[in-house]
């Protein structure tokens, strides 16, 4: 095993990936009820997006790897 490979369990970057998805996902259909969208891409779009990953990166070190400690 080479000394450049990281040590440790893939599982919280699996994790933090699917997190952000669902956040993201979370986040257009909110923005979706609350706003009326067009097609283009806009601020909406940003909203929904940072939004839904910065949500799913909170709940990775908010809860979860806050809670390993």
């Amino acid at each position: 095993m080479s000394d450049n490979q990281a040590k440790g369990s893939v599982a919280p970057t699996v994790r933090l990936v699917i997190l952000i998805v669902v956040g993201i996902v979370i986040g257009n259909v909110v923005v979706t009820l609350l706003m009326n969208r067009d097609t283009g891409l806009g601020f909406d779009e940003l909203i929904a997006f940072g939004g839904g990953a910065l949500l799913g990166v909170l709940l990775e070190f908010g809860i979860f790897r806050r809670a390993g400690r």
